[in-house]
């Protein structure tokens, strides 16, 4: 019987395939990526050794000078932090070629050793739990130079057009060590930072926060910058150079907040024109998941030499003053904005969950290109932005306890923001969908670190689901998910006496590279609207009969790209029976 079914179905083919059509991308590479042999230095600067985990850092001040015509940086840092553990030994972290000319804790000169980036001291008596103390670092040095930054990190040395020195620091990858000492540990979050810089004459320093003050000195300039929000390690940040600075304000349901710019003078009246944005991109996140985080510090865009990084209260920009036609507003501004949200308020402890960072800030961008461009118009910069530059190598979540983030891999971005739209798909619900992200952004800003596990609490709690499959197999395998289906008709007979027959159009489908057990729905929609089914399809091959959609001209399958690789695949029809008999 089956192979009779298969011949009758092979001649309906011809003319039912026409019907359909179907988006298609999502491929799995035949050789899966490798990540790199962890070594002792990779859990070195990635685990919270018993040196690290027994204190908790509650502020950085910070006393720096700043040498651009030298390349050099160098002062003190006074880590003040809380003992958790009766610690005799404490570590913290900073570059080996950056040298240490004092150490010492409550004013006590205490000895220490290095081993790569970790400095290790040991102390005369063991820490007091629940105490505070101050850890005093003298430092200077000539950092190590980024080599593609953001990407690949360190300190940017460039002169303007003028040439004026044009300073800043990206880390994310390499840690805040490789500029000034730390606990650098993603995990650890100051309570506030005070950054004191000395630069030449003629420059200026803007870093995150508010400018507490500014002193002219012969030959040089002194700023002092504080921040009084909870900030991740390597978002504490600074930019040196000749700015000009304009601001402007805009109401929010909490108050004003300040909107300072800091720009190049030739670009000064370019900028006031092109981030006039800000204003609409601020209001949009708000809405979309909750209040700006930082209102009592403001917001800042600074043109820095690279092309972006979203240092809290404080972004990089250099993109140029440019707008993606697709976006409706300037990628730069648009992706690097949602990390105040998503990356600074919201934070991960270990690089691992990166993508609750990247994946978040970048499907930001396809909402907001719905908001200024209209659905359709954001599928399409989907496509073209973010589907079609997924590498299925690798898993989305990595490995834990190295700070292993390969940044040239774009699928925490990409892949990540395509779960977020196929997790929207599935609810076939906007409305509790963003009301998910709203209270993942609401328990969770800017008062602890997340993980994965989080995140898919709120999913389950918000919808009563179990969704372990899904995410196994959307982020802990590499592999794309596949529906594989077969679309066809057949005539029924009405009355055997006149003959008369009636058009059945029917789909037969399963899920394959996914866990076993996985189920996830798909819409089925008639090109002109009319109509549309969803049918919920699992591992097992399932008959789906299309009764009110018989009559489209075309039917069309992942209309609103859920990220799969759909297969037109005939030999799905052996493993069910097509009841023809009864129909």
């Amino acid at each position: 019987m089956k192979k009779l079914l298969l011949a009758v179905f092979s001649s309906l083919l011809i003319s039912s395939c026409a019907i359909f059509r179907i988006h298609e991308f999502g491929e799995t590479p035949g050789k899966p990526g490798r990540y790199p042999r962890f070594g002792l230095k990779d859990y070195l600067i990635g685990q919270l050794d018993e040196y690290r985990a027994g204190y908790d850092v509650t502020f950085y001040n910070m006393d720096l000078d700043l040498d651009p015509y030298n390349k050099m940086i160098g002062g003190e840092v006074a880590i003040h932090f809380r003992a958790l553990e009766k610690l005799k030994t404490i570590r913290i972290d900073l570059y080996r070629n950056l040298h240490i000319s004092s150490l010492q804790l409550s004013g006590t000169e205490i000895p220490f050793l290095r081993n790569d980036r970790a400095v290790i001291a040991s102390l005369s008596d063991s820490l007091n739990v629940g105490r505070d103390y101050i850890l005093k670092v003298k430092y200077e040095g000539k950092p190590i130079s980024a080599k593609n930054p953001p990407w690949s990190g360190g300190m940017v040395w460039k002169n303007d057009n003028e040439g004026n020195p044009w300073v800043g620091v990206t880390c994310e990858t390499e840690g805040a060590s490789i500029w000034f000492p730390c606990k650098d540990h993603i995990s650890d979050e100051p309570d506030s930072v005070r950054l004191r810089m000395s630069v030449p004459s003629g420059l200026q320093v803007v870093s995150n926060g508010i400018l507490e003050s500014h002193i002219s000195k012969p030959g040089k300039e002194v700023f002092t910058w504080s921040t009084h929000y909870p900030v991740n390690i390597y978002n504490i940040t600074f930019y040196a150079g000749k700015y000009e600075h304009f601001n402007d304000t805009m109401i929010t349901e909490q108050g004003i907040l300040n909107l300072d710019y800091y720009v190049l003078p030739e670009n000064l009246e370019k900028a006031k024109n092109h981030f006039r944005q800000v204003k609409d991109v601020i209001s949009f996140y708000s809405r979309s998941f909750g209040p700006y985080p930082w209102i009592r510090e403001g917001f800042k865009l600074v043109e820095g030499p690279y092309e972006g990084m979203e240092h809290q209260t404080a972004i990089g920009y250099g993109s140029g003053y440019s707008n993606l036609r697709r976006l409706g507003g300037d990628h730069i501004i648009v992706h690097e904005t949602a990390h105040e949200w998503w990356g600074n308020a919201v934070s991960v402890s270990d690089f691992r969950d990166i993508w609750l960072h990247e994946g978040f800030a970048t499907y930001s961008e396809m909402i907001f290109a719905e908001h200024k461009k209209g659905y359709d118009s954001s599928l399409i910069y989907a496509r073209h932005w973010l589907a079609g530059w997924i590498n299925n190598k690798l898993p989305v979540v990595g490995p834990p306890d190295v700070s292993y983030w390969d940044s040239k891999d774009n699928d925490v971005y990409n892949k990540g923001a395509m779960v977020l739209h196929t997790i929207r798909n599935v609810l076939n619900d906007s409305t509790l969908f963003f009301h998910i992200l709203q209270t993942f952004y609401g328990e969770h800003a800017a008062a602890s670190h997340v993980t994965t596990a989080d995140f898919i609490e709120v999913v389950e709690r918000k919808t009563g689901k179990d969704w372990d499959k899904f995410f196994e197999a959307y982020l802990y395998n590499r592999e794309v998910p596949v529906l594989n289906w077969y679309p066809g008709s057949y005539d029924k007979v009405q009355d055997p006496d006149s003959n008369v027959t009636k058009r059945v159009s029917f789909v037969v489908a399963k899920w394959t590279n996914v866990p076993e057990g996985f189920s996830m729905p798909v819409k089925l929609d008639c090109k002109d609207g009319n109509a549309s089914l969803i049918i919920e399809v699992t591992t097992k091959p399932v008959l789906f009969y299309l009764k009110d959609m018989s009559s489209c001209n075309q039917l069309i399958c992942n209309k609103r790209l859920s990220y799969y690789k759909t297969v037109i695949k005939k030999s799905i029809l052996e493993e069910i029976e097509i009841p023809f008999k009864n129909h």
